[in-house]
């Protein structure tokens, strides 16, 4: 049965639609907002820019879910998933249907339930056919959500994990000029400019490199051909000047660098002086790349609007497109972790004695009786057979912060691995069926698996009952 609000008319506007958003009953997780509503809702409205008709199943939205609340919740989070799907309805947002018995329960319903039943909400007519064809409304909602709800250094990774076209619309888009510097950075994958003028005199074109931002895409200009195209991996750090060789004896040392993954645009390098009529229409009105007759200014770094940008991407055609695409499937956002912070939490408790602080602390590394709790489990590394185990890493299955004391220390939690395995199984590019199968992630290249001589085939041998429930965490929360 439909449980919407009989004859109720909502007819909002804008700004209502937001202030509504912005007032959601939020449970709090210490002293932070929990982020199972926001989590919940960004999801929601990234399916809606993608297309998604008015009706969301929590079959559908579980699995992520899942894998969302256990990466920036409280440890087990994702066990009250259906919190915020089945209270959402309470908020004004949405309308729920479900049986009437469920509909009757004290409780919320468990994720089972839901999914037997076919439990599904529906946002609110005159919201959803407000912001259904409404890119900029639904990039603002989410932005004034994450700004509310979630802390400063988590909004970004989240909004790229929950919202992926979302997070895609709001990036920047910037112009290279690398004449002097191109065979240097593109290869390299970065971008380096002084912080000023020689003189000390502020220059706005290097002052850009501080505003690029993680999965901004960046066109590279030089000898008069747009040459290739990147997307920022890293921020702007401090950074003295790379060797240029001649090229940079007239810029001072103490600069910026911007890490930028780069591919060539190869046979699809094109002038853009011979497509200005095109482009003229969309350059910036301040600290243009260029000029409306073609002719090249003498700017480092320019911001560019987006009509430009799609102007660019249509002259380069579909390779352009897909060197876009491939390069953002490789962005991963990290969680930012202060380790300092989190060992000193430890040791600031008093429900544990000194000695099993200091074995939670060096489980963290690999070390203590974590290690030595593993190797009475595991002999050798599963993929490479290397058993010497001064050569391998205790690896946490179900990573040390989402895991409580007991599993922090359980050998049930851990694998020996080589150090490159360790590495791709920690973050995410690999992981392992209950049977021992090796599962890849569809962001790894299998460049690697070649080089690495790993076989895709192979299966490591069967896994221990109480390993199992940490490898199916690893395969929902931590494979990307």
């Amino acid at each position: 049965m439909d449980y919407s609000r009989e004859g109720e008319v909502l007819d909002m506007n804008k700004t209502e639609i937001i202030k509504l958003f912005t007032s959601i009953n939020c449970a709090r997780q210490g002293s932070s907002f929990a982020p199972h509503k926001p989590v919940l809702i960004l999801l929601l409205l990234d399916k809606i820019l993608n297309g998604h008709s008015n009706e969301f199943q929590f079959s559908e939205l579980d699995h992520d879910l899942k894998r969302l609340l256990e990466k920036y919740g409280s440890p087990n989070a994702s066990n009250t998933r259906n919190e915020p799907f089945w209270r959402l309805k309470n908020d004004s947002l949405v309308d729920i249907t479900a049986p009437d018995y469920l509909i009757s329960f004290d409780n919320t319903p468990s994720p089972s339930l839901l999914i037997e039943n076919k439990v599904s909400i529906r946002f609110k007519d005159d919201i959803y056919l407000e912001i259904r064809y409404n890119a900029d409304l639904i990039k603002q909602l989410a932005t004034v959500i994450l700004d509310k709800f979630i802390a400063k250094p988590y909004r970004i990774p989240m909004l790229a994990d929950s919202a992926p076209t979302i997070k895609r619309f709001e990036r920047n888009y910037w112009w290279v000029s690398q004449n002097q510097t191109y065979q240097h950075e593109v290869p390299g994958n970065f971008m380096w400019s002084p912080k000023t003028n020689r003189d000390g005199s502020s220059n706005p074109s290097y002052n850009f490199m501080t505003q690029m931002k993680v999965g901004d895409i960046v066109f590279s200009f030089a000898n008069t051909f747009i040459k290739a195209i990147g997307i920022v991996t890293n921020e702007a750090t401090p950074s003295i000047k790379p060797d240029f060789g001649a090229a940079g004896a007239n810029w001072l040392d103490d600069g910026w660098l911007v890490e930028v993954s780069f591919e060539e645009l190869n046979q699809t390098e094109f002038k853009p002086s011979a497509h200005m009529e095109t482009l003229a229409p969309f350059l910036p009105e301040i600290y243009s790349p260029i000029r409306p007759n073609g002719v090249g200014n003498q700017i480092y770094l320019a911001k560019i609007p987006s009509s430009m940008a799609d102007a660019l991407f249509g002259i380069a055609g579909d390779t352009a497109r897909a060197i876009e695409q491939d390069l953002s499937s490789d962005i991963k956002y990290e969680i930012p972790t202060n380790e300092t912070e989190e060992e000193t939490d430890i040791q600031m408790r008093t429900d544990i004695g000194p000695t099993q602080k200091t074995q939670i602390i060096n489980s963290r590394r690999g070390q203590g009786v974590f290690k030595a709790n593993v190797r009475l489990i595991e002999t050798a590394c599963r993929v490479t057979g290397v058993a010497n185990p001064r050569h391998l890493i205790a690896s946490h299955i179900k990573p040390w912060s989402k895991s409580d004391d007991i599993e922090k220390l359980s050998g049930f939690n851990g694998l020996l691995l080589s150090p490159h395995i360790d590495h791709l199984f920690d973050k995410g590019f690999i992981s392992f069926e209950e049977s021992g199968n090796l599962v890849l992630s569809n962001k790894l290249e299998t460049e690697i698996l070649e080089k690495w001589q790993i076989n895709k085939d192979i299966n490591v041998g069967s896994f221990k009952q109480e390993q199992k429930q940490f490898l199916e965490y690893h395969r929902d929360v931590v494979l990307i």
